[in-house]
Order: structure tokens, then sequence, then C-alpha cells
């Protein structure tokens, strides 16, 4: 099978890529002894994405992104907003597309 060719639109913004770890909420509806719940912590998660914001009170990540027809930005998909104190580290990703 013959590949075809496809001419991609170039990215229509100039945000980093990045790895963002950071900390969220951990609960745990079940009945449990005190000291297993004494020894409960934050679980530490991973997201990707654009950081199309960062300021002292968020981080936000885009991860998904559409095209209008003339092939500017459309529309944003699969964003996570992430209180900034939760940021444990930002490690950018370099994308030479």
């Amino acid at each position: 099978m013959k590949k075809r060719k496809v001419k991609l639109p170039s990215i229509p913004f100039n945000y980093g890529f990045y790895v963002a770890y950071w900390k969220d909420i951990e609960s745990d509806p079940s009945w449990k002894d005190m000291s297993d719940v004494l020894k409960s912590k934050p679980c530490v998660c991973v997201s990707t994405g654009w950081l199309i914001k960062k300021d002292e009170d968020v981080h936000i990540l885009m991860s998904d992104f559409n095209y209008k027809k003339d092939e500017t930005l459309g529309d944003a998909g699969s964003s996570t907003v992430i209180p900034s104190c939760n940021i444990i580290k930002l490690i950018k990703v370099d994308i030479n597309v």
C-alpha cells in the first residue's frame, strides 16, 4: 500500500509543551483502620500538554486542539487546570514539527 502525503498545518500558537508532575487529593470511601488512614498521602499525577496559562493561582494545560477551515486555532480540548501550589515539577518537551 502506497503512503499518501498529507500537508499538515502549522501549530497556530507558541505555547511550550510540558510534562507536569503534580499532587492531587486522594480519597477512599471504604472503612479502614485508623492507623492506615493516618498513613495516607496525596497521590502524584502526571499530565501533558501545551502550557497555555501559568500564574500564582493556576497552571492550565491543553492536550488537544483543532483547526478552523482557514487553519487558524479552533477549539481547545482536554484541558487540565491545576492549582499552582500543587505543581511538583514541569519538564519542557522539545517538539520540532
